[in-house]
């Protein structure tokens, strides 16, 4: 049997080792332009849904505050609370998730059971308050926000009581002097 000689033999395994890491190196590099282009495919979508949850969750709070304003100062008018200080703290509460400088609209409207407008509140007969803003829209395409990011709730309340004087906005229910239903 005839045996290599050891030189020749180190030169063979040194071939085949650089082969071997040539290859390997080569791989590396496709398999590092692969993940490139896999980064370079998905980052889009990833980051278009990171802004479809920021730009929803947020239109979702307008609403949800929106609704909860309506509600309170449907709440407040129902007992007789001034107007003027009930539509203040509707807009000061509407105030945060609006925005584009335009201050959010408070408007009231007093009505029977079958819809038919009413001067002034009457015992038994309904309120509705309705409060509407500019919701943050952030102009991401591909992401469009419901009405253009324009929110609308209402609140209605049966007209509980209707005092001589109106009750004010201070919570102690001291009456206001003047002021309107």
């Amino acid at each position: 049997m005839r045996y290599p000689l050891p030189h020749r033999l180190a030169h063979h395994l040194a071939r085949r080792v650089a082969r071997h890491i040539a290859r390997h190196l080569a791989s590396c590099r496709e398999e590092a332009g692969v993940a490139a282009l896999e980064f370079a495919l998905v980052l889009p979508l990833f980051l278009m849904g990171i802004l479809g949850i920021i730009q929803y969750g947020y239109h979702y709070w307008s609403y949800e505050t929106a609704a909860a304003n309506a509600r309170e100062a449907a709440r407040r008018l129902i007992v007789g609370t001034d107007w003027t200080c009930t539509q203040a703290k509707a807009i000061q509460g509407a105030s945060g998730p609006a925005v584009g400088g335009v201050t959010p609209v408070v408007s009231r409207r007093y009505h029977t059971q079958s819809g038919v407008t009413e001067p002034g509140p009457v015992v038994g007969d309904l309120v509705t308050v309705t409060v509407t803003f500019q919701s943050l829209n952030m102009q991401v395409p591909f992401l469009p926000v419901p009405n253009n990011g324009q929110v609308s709730q209402t609140g209605v309340g049966r007209i509980e009581v209707v005092p001589p004087q109106r009750l004010g906005c201070d919570d102690t229910q001291n009456p206001v002097v003047g002021g309107t239903y």
